[in-house]
């Protein structure tokens, strides 16, 4: 894409004309700098295997700190859905909470969201089952932590 082109939809973008997921699509999104809840979109691509340090029946949950990538894969066919409910310290001492779900079930493989986090940080994370319908995220396992 040449650079009149980038700027073009960067600003089409910040003018709130048309959103981001109708003009990039996820799999060019920008990293997320949001917290709260955030749905995963299944991806062609998976971790590096030494960035998978939550994994339970139910299914694995890794962080990768360079380019900070979140993978969730739900392992079991039990139609309940999965999460990472991960947190953040930021230099300044606040601190960066959210939830990262998976409910497309086993058949999806992989799901990713990218995020944006300070560098020469942690961020620590669990893997838990997830109700969509409260957005709340249960019966976790963990944790497991990785660089920024």
């Amino acid at each position: 894409m040449r650079e009149k082109e980038k700027l073009r939809i960067r600003h089409i973008l910040a003018s709130g004309a048309v959103g981001a997921s109708l003009v990039l699509g996820p799999a060019t999104m920008p990293a997320s700098a949001a917290d709260g809840v955030q749905r995963a979109t299944p991806t062609s691509s998976s971790p590096n295997s030494g960035s998978c340090a939550v994994s339970d029946w139910d299914g694995t949950a890794c962080f990768e700190g360079y380019g900070e990538w979140f993978y969730l894969l739900d392992d079991y066919d039990d139609h309940v859905p999965i999460a990472i409910k991960w947190e953040h310290q930021k230099l300044d001492g606040t601190w960066r909470r959210g939830v990262i779900y998976n409910d497309y079930g086993p058949d999806a493989g992989w799901t990713s969201v990218n995020k944006s986090f300070e560098e020469n940080g942690f961020v620590t994370y669990w893997l838990c089952d997830f109700d969509v319908s409260t957005k709340e995220a249960y019966n976790c396992v963990g944790p497991g932590w990785g660089p920024t």
